[in-house]
């Protein structure tokens, strides 16, 4: 190789090793390798407590979340719960960041080109009186961010873990998506109303009631199960933050209207028109706060179950074993049934036993059979009733009066009613023992009225 040639490589590789010097210098500001560290530590961020966080994104108005004694809320720009596990994820994030590089004294022009003035989103976490501050910046490959820590002299390049966290979000899914939360089978009052039609529902100790329109038991399963409904139920997506107008979504007035009461606070929420055409989804909002919702339409079903699918469907609430005597009055004479240790006897027939059986298929009937179907009625239709069956407890006092009705004298349908003129009614072939001779004892000597 000639010397001229070899001189040539020389001055080249002198000036790729110059530019690439310069092209370094020109950067913003001169970069300085570091081991990963964490961008936050628990004890900068103690994560129980931590009590306040607020969120913005570029020159937006904030998002401000504030915690309680009774959990975490959106607080601005209106009150709204917020969701637990998206706040843990929040405060998570800088504590799972990394710090992969640092640069030193940015200049407000680099400040600008690196997306940090203004930043792109902002999170600021308070404890009490303290607040920590992180700027997130432009991102590049591998989801490497640029972060400024509390307006600091030096700009940290960071891995993906806090600006994923807040860039990629849906910040509508940090509130809880819960439309009753809190609700269990704790409540105490449901309110709900239909157009004109309105049911309440009240909780005395363990047993549910309908109170109003009218006055009746609540089967403790179907309501288990109603008061599950009305904790699970979410909402699937946010219609529109603060209306103006609400009569749009038919919310003013609302269609259905449904209050929950426990402890004496109650949450209200009000179901509008369908969301669509063919759709079952409907608009929906919770009395207080500014934000139409949508429910699908198995939801708002759970929420608004028929009550009388809610109704006890036995004719009487006591168990069989709580029943000392059974009186019955078919009409034509009252007898009595006694329970005698492991018998049963007919005092007014000189004691004499009777079938076991047959008492307790009477008893099994008022007490657990269930009806295969409710009906609700305005007055008590006197004119089909056929018998009436009361129990005694132990103590000798009466426990319930059951009235047995039935289509006709003998044949058709039997209903069963305890004075709340609610209609138990059981297939024709029920077979109800109402007459002394069902239990083999002979006329003459029975009780009189």
């Amino acid at each position: 190789m000639r010397w001229t040639t070899t001189l040539i490589t020389v001055c080249m590789a002198t000036a790729l090793v110059v530019v690439a010097w310069l092209m370094h210098e020109s950067a913003p500001t001169r970069a300085r390798a570091s081991d990963p560290v964490p961008l936050a530590t628990p004890a900068e961020l103690p994560r129980d407590e931590i009590d306040r966080i607020e969120v913005r994104f570029g020159t937006d108005h904030p998002l401000v979340f504030g915690r309680d004694a009774e959990g975490w809320w959106q607080i601005e720009p209106f009150r709204h719960a917020a969701s637990y596990p998206a706040m843990l994820s929040l405060i998570e994030a800088p504590l799972t960041t990394r710090v992969v590089d640092r640069i030193d004294a940015p200049g407000e022009d680099d400040l600008e080109r690196l997306s940090l003035a203004p930043p792109r989103a902002t999170i600021t976490f308070g404890t009490g009186e303290r607040r920590v501050r992180f700027d997130i910046g432009q991102t590049g490959l591998g989801g490497r961010a640029y972060v400024r820590r509390d307006g600091g002299p030096e700009v940290l390049v960071v891995d993906d873990a806090l600006p994923s966290t807040l860039l990629d979000a849906n910040p509508v899914l940090w509130r809880d998506r819960t439309l009753f939360p809190g609700v269990d089978i704790e409540a105490d009052r449901i309110e709900r109303s239909v157009g004109d039609n309105e049911v309440v529902m009240e909780r005395s100790g363990r047993d549910w009631a309908i109170v109003d329109p009218i006055a009746t038991r609540i089967d403790a399963e179907s309501m288990g199960t109603h008061a599950i409904d009305l904790a699970r139920a979410m909402w699937t997506q946010v219609l529109l933050d603060e209306p103006d107008d609400l009569s749009s979504f038919g919310l003013d007035p609302p269609l259905a209207r449904l209050a929950v009461t426990r402890d004496d606070r109650t949450r209200v929420l009000l179901i509008g028109d369908r969301v669509g055409g063919a759709t079952q989804d409907r608009a929906a909002m919770v009395e207080g706060i500014p934000v139409v919702l949508q429910l699908d339409g198995r939801t708002v079903a759970s929420l608004l179950p028929d009550p009388v699918t809610l109704v006890d469907h036995r004719a009487s609430r006591l168990r069989g074993a709580d029943v000392k005597s059974i009186e019955i009055d078919a009409g034509d004479g009252v007898f009595r049934l006694e329970r005698s240790l492991d018998r049963w006897i007919a005092p007014g027939f000189d004691g004499q036993d009777v079938p076991v059986d047959r008492v307790e298929e009477l008893l099994q009937s008022i007490t657990s059979l269930r009806a295969t179907e409710v009906e609700i009625r305005d007055g008590y239709p006197s004119e089909l009733e056929r018998a009436r069956i009361t129990l005694f407890g132990f103590d000798g006092a009466p426990l319930d009066t059951v009235r047995l009705l039935r289509e006709e004298p003998d044949s058709g349908r039997w209903a069963m009613e305890n004075g709340d003129n609610v209609l138990r009614v059981h297939p024709e072939f029920l077979v109800l023992h109402l007459s002394p001779v069902d239990y083999g004892l002979s006329t003459g000597g029975e009780d009189t009225p």
